[in-house]
């Protein structure tokens, strides 16, 4: 009888307790392909009898990997932590938990924290890099570059050179809400601008020029709102403006908080919302589902974004070129006046 528990447990001491070789037993335990069943199931059990732990530390060593990767968490303002991290995390974790890999998570309080990215590389702390909010000539991104050193961004940048990326159509998504507000018969609209900071901004604010310019759609640019204004401040900000100007009839918002405080505050002061006023917006929940009255919405899934960044990761880590590694996605429209998503 095999005793339950044993110190220096080895896959030597596995090799001479089942009968199969070293190999073999090291393949079972990684669930090789190769391998059957049976195999699997007697050297999986005998691992678990005698407690065996694998050395991790010399498996790294011999890999010349650490098989962990580093997600910036921004800390910036308290609500990237709730409202757009977690769920990125959630998605990389579910992607990476059939792999060989661990995630770790490095708390940043600037959005272009290079010192942090450096601290990584230099020490060796992990084999790849997930990075979010990138701006046009990303430092991060020209560093990781010139090193060669593996990573992808949640978002794109204007640089020359290549690299992995992932992000969603926020081109698409102006294009789209002022052709909604186009079919309101609506000639001034108010955009509520991201951070001026990040790529997506630049993308955003030149398709709603063009688009502005080809459906004949007058933008007002003297109202000033911004994703970055405080909850309070943005309510001020719609309390001043619409109580002065009865003429400005639709609202493009991104972000799934503002909207809400958008559809209250403008309800208080005596608007129906799809009658006076109209409001298309996008965020990273669901939740204009349940707001009322309805609004149309553009849904962008963190969590899929993720997932993708992990793979993409991963996939750059053992050697995939970077052209195969550039997504941009589409983004979910719901439109609650016909009851139903559109890709």
């Amino acid at each position: 009888m095999l005793p339950l528990i044993m110190s220096n447990i080895t896959l030597k001491t596995l090799a001479k307790s089942t009968g199969y070789s070293v190999t073999t037993v090291s393949r079972a335990l990684k669930n090789a392909p190769e391998i059957n069943t049976n195999t699997k199931e007697k050297v999986i059990k005998i691992a678990s009898l005698l407690n065996y732990q694998p050395n991790l530390d010399a498996y790294r060593l011999k890999m010349g990997k650490t098989f962990q990767i580093c997600f910036f968490l921004n800390q910036h303002k308290q609500e990237d932590v709730s409202n757009y991290a977690k769920h990125i995390i959630s998605g990389i974790c579910n992607y990476l938990k059939n792999t060989e890999y661990e995630l770790i998570v490095k708390p940043i309080f600037r959005y272009d924290n290079i010192k942090a990215v450096k601290e990584v590389v230099e020490r060796k702390l992990a084999d790849g890099i997930i990075l979010t909010h990138t701006s046009l000539n990303d430092e991060r991104v020209k560093y990781l570059s010139e090193k060669n050193f593996p990573f992808v961004t949640h978002g794109q940048t204007e640089l020359f050179l290549q690299h992995p990326y992932y992000d969603v159509d926020n081109i698409g998504f102006i294009k789209k809400s002022l052709i909604y507000l186009k079919s309101k018969k609506i000639d001034e609209v108010i955009f509520v601008e991201p951070s001026k900071k990040f790529t997506y901004y630049n993308l955003s604010k030149k398709s709603l020029i063009d688009n502005a310019k080809k459906f004949k759609l007058k933008i007002n640019h003297k109202t000033n709102f911004s994703l970055e204004d405080s909850n309070q401040a943005f309510q001020n900000k719609i309390l001043k403006v619409f109580n002065n100007n009865k003429n400005i009839k639709g609202i493009i918002c991104g972000s799934d908080i503002k909207s809400l405080i958008l559809l209250s505050t403008l309800g208080h002061l005596g608007y129906k919302v799809n009658k006076d006023v109209y409001i298309i917006s996008k965020g990273i929940y669901s939740m204009p589902k349940y707001f009322y009255p309805k609004i149309p919405f553009f849904f962008e899934d963190m969590v899929e974004a993720g997932s993708k960044l992990g793979e993409f990761l991963l996939k750059r880590i053992n050697g995939e070129k970077v052209n195969k590694l550039q997504m941009i996605d589409k983004i979910k429209y719901f439109n609650q006046e016909i009851n139903k998503w559109k890709k």
